[in-house]
């Protein structure tokens, strides 16, 4: 994935921001890709039905309103 000039500048102040270090351009491009495809992998939105039951769970679970 490549991304605009704006977003890496974004990627390199948030990076340097939480980690105290600062990455050049080609780091933050692999490592903003590297994150991206994390997310792709890993990210799947939940359907209606199974937000119900976990809402069901969590209630017969003793949590109250969630």
């Amino acid at each position: 994935m490549i991304f605009s000039d704006e977003q890496l500048n974004s990627f390199i102040a948030l990076y340097k921001r939480e980690f105290g270090e600062d990455i050049d351009r080609a780091e933050a491009q692999r490592q903003a890709s590297a994150l991206v495809s994390l997310v792709k992998i890993t990210y799947k939105p939940m359907t209606q039905s199974e937000y119900l039951k976990v809402i069901n769970l969590a209630k017969s679970l003793g949590y109250g309103k969630i």
